[in-house]
């Protein structure tokens, strides 16, 4: 199965050709010194509004006690690093990597097994006991731990508390409730209201992610095996799926800016989303005081819980890159250790980081204006605790794809919950086997 991930990633950059064609793979990087002698580690990362100044604040501080080292931030587009990464170790070329890299969660396995060797083993250097079990176990593959978490997905119940008290509703009533709740009450605030409970894309699978990672399950067996036929969480996740298009209450949205406008414009009364959309939610001001957040939903299953991650990222480190260890050193010091950094972050930044003893400072229990003063920080960091580890595997994406082609035939009426399943699983299997 390692081998097809491998021809599948160098078919998708073929036509791009070799970063640093003509350089030797001696697993050395050149230019590891600065102009002025300085030992240099390179990261890339992507958005400039998030995590390139949640890692230049990082440079700053560890540069201050590390006067020899020099830690260079370079940005890039979130599909350029992919490619670059992809292209480079698909030809067993080091060159021109940096010492950093960083990866959403959903995508380390895929490097991990694509490429044995090719990262580092944090394991002995890290105490991972201080970060989110979910988190550790993303970038765990056989006996190593191959990088250091950044921040959280955690997600929540995101809601309009006047729109659920026009409908009759109590704050209580929307905690630690179940999909098919969530539902009944929708269908009241759209008599009431005239609001839509919530968005949906009906492009993506992402409902079903939320589905299975607070169900503690995934399209794949931890060996890899796909899981989607007679597997109770992902067949009650399609009932509620085909409830939710059935019901009335439901705004299609198919990008990130429908889907904004909505939440600002005061379109719906919900979204249940990771911690990361509350920059988005805040940025309307005359809706202050109007929102509140709880527990997400949770799917009535064996299982099923009202925690659940979307999202979230994490630093790896390149094993063959000249300065391996000063960025592992790096990463342990400010990532693993520093409380005031996170502290930091999460004030002018807004990232809540994945490290468990910051999670209990003053930044942390600050009330939050917007939400009716609650510490909603506090409460995602400790909701990050009951979040089910899941292995994600290899090929999510092209599981999303065929239950996305052949979702239409539930929601038509014209086949059955199990008998989709089963085709989506055959088909996902001729893919990848």
């Amino acid at each position: 199965m390692k081998k097809k991930v491998v021809a599948i990633l160098m078919a998708a950059v073929v036509v791009t050709g070799c970063i640093g064609c003509g350089s030797s793979d001696t697993g050395k990087s050149k230019g590891n010194t600065d102009d002025n002698g300085k030992k240099k580690v390179t990261v890339w990362a992507w958005d400039v509004e998030y995590n390139i100044p949640v890692m230049e604040e990082a440079a700053r501080r560890y540069e201050e006690k590390h006067t020899d080292v020099d830690i260079e931030v370079m940005e890039y587009a979130y599909d350029d690093i992919t490619q670059k990464i992809n292209t480079n170790l698909s030809s067993g070329i080091t060159d021109g990597l940096p010492e950093i890299i960083l990866s959403e969660d959903a995508n380390v396995q895929k490097y991990l097994q694509s490429y044995p060797g090719a990262f580092l083993d944090m394991k002995e250097k890290v105490n991972f006991d201080d970060f989110a079990e979910y988190k550790v176990k993303v970038l765990s593959l056989d006996d190593g731990i191959y990088g250091v978490p950044f921040d959280i997905g955690t997600e929540g119940l995101f809601y309009r508390k006047d729109y659920i008290e026009q409908a009759g509703y109590t704050e209580q009533d929307l905690t630690d409730i179940t999909w098919d709740k969530l539902i009944e009450i929708g269908k009241k605030v759209k008599e009431v209201t005239g609001k839509d409970l919530m968005t949906l894309d009906p492009n993506t699978m992402t409902i079903m992610r939320d589905f299975m990672q607070s169900s503690g399950t995934w399209y794949f067996t931890p060996d890899g095996e796909v899981n989607i036929a007679g597997n109770p969480v992902i067949e009650e996740g399609t009932k509620i799926y085909k409830e939710l298009m059935d019901s009335g209450v439901v705004k299609l949205t198919t990008s990130w800016g429908e889907m904004a406008a909505a939440l600002n414009n005061g379109d719906v009364a919900t979204i249940t989303s990771g911690c990361w959309i509350v920059p988005t939610i805040t940025a309307q001001e005359d809706q202050s005081g109007l929102w509140r957040v709880t527990r997400m939903p949770r799917l009535d299953v064996e299982g099923g819980t009202n925690y659940g991650n979307r999202g979230g990222s994490n630093w790896l480190v390149l094993k063959d890159s000249e300065n391996a260890e000063i960025a592992a050193d790096f990463l342990n010091e400010i990532f693993a250790n520093d409380v005031e950094f996170y502290e930091t972050i999460l004030t002018d930044i807004g990232a809540i980081g994945a490290y468990i003893p910051a999670q209990s400072s003053d930044a942390y229990n600050k009330p939050v204006e917007y939400f009716g003063n609650e510490a909603i920080w506090a409460d995602f960091a400790e909701w990050a605790k009951s979040v089910p580890p899941i292995n994600v595997g290899v090929y999510s994406d092209e599981a999303d794809s065929v239950l996305i082609s052949n979702m239409p035939t539930v929601l038509d009426g014209s086949v059955k919950i199990p008998d989709m399943l089963k085709t989506a699983e055959e088909l996902l299997k001729s893919q990848i086997q």
